[in-house]
């Protein structure tokens, strides 16, 4: 699926595990999946960045702060 900021939280949850991921995280994650990878696919996206995606979107659920890069 595509990565838009109205993307379905589906893929994300999926690939975070969704027994582990609540919907805030995976908002947040969209957030910042959104703003460094519109347009490509969630499965394209490698180890590396997903990882610094993860660690955008823990200081995003921490201050509640969407701009923080």
């Amino acid at each position: 699926m595509q990565i838009s900021r109205t993307m379905s939280l589906d893929p994300i949850l999926d690939r975070m595990g969704r027994e582990a991921t609540s919907l805030r995280e995976a908002e947040a994650m969209r957030e910042v999946l959104a703003e460094g990878y519109a347009g490509q696919d969630v499965s394209a996206i490698g180890e590396h960045d997903w990882l610094e995606a993860m660690g955008k979107m823990e200081q995003i659920k921490q201050t509640g702060n969407e701009g923080m890069k």
